[in-house]
């Protein structure tokens, strides 16, 4: 990857621990939409690797953790903690992800391009999405201004299990929370 290069590529805040069928052990779905990108479809983030936060029903942080090492992936450690002491005690999870989406695919759920090994970036860009995900995870009461992750990074919003099937529409691209 070049200098300067993006350290995290997507994100996905909030999404609802209720909406992820946890029944699959190793292949579950983690489906989401781009917010602003009409004809980017469905992504699977389900082996997506990076930081993951969990919230309790007041949005309180919990718990943060990584998927990314070996062969931890986002799904699994989700799963793992939607069946443990800790299941009862958060209902809702976003996620800070270094894999690419393959825009490429042509299905109905496009998937993830894996990253090398090493990821070459600067000490700002670093900083900025350190930054980002500490502001936007944690939502400190003081900081107004939202984190800087630049215009290349993707926020996705979490398709409803409901949904899951259904084409989307303009209101699945809206940044407004229900």
């Amino acid at each position: 990857m070049e200098e300067g290069g993006r350290l995290i590529r997507n994100y996905g805040l909030f999404w609802r621990k209720h909406e992820v069928d946890w029944k699959q052990r190793r292949h579950g779905r983690l489906i989401g939409l781009g917010v602003r990108k009409i004809n980017g479809g469905r992504v699977d983030f389900s082996q997506q690797r990076g930081i993951y936060a969990l919230y309790d029903d007041t949005f309180r942080l919990i718990y943060v953790g990584q998927a990314g090492g070996k062969d931890r992936r986002l799904y699994p450690r989700l799963r793992k903690h939607a069946h443990s002491v800790l299941s009862e005690r958060w209902t809702r999870f976003s996620w800070f992800g270094i894999c690419d989406v393959d825009w490429q695919t042509a299905v109905d759920v496009r998937g993830l391009r894996e990253v090398p090994d090493e990821i070459r970036t600067d000490r700002v860009n670093v900083l900025n999405h350190l930054e980002a995900i500490l502001i936007m995870a944690g939502e400190p009461i003081k900081n107004l201004k939202g984190g800087i992750f630049g215009k290349d990074v993707t926020h996705f919003r979490q398709v409803p299990l409901n949904r899951q099937n259904q084409k989307p529409d303009e209101e699945d691209f809206s940044e407004e929370e229900e």
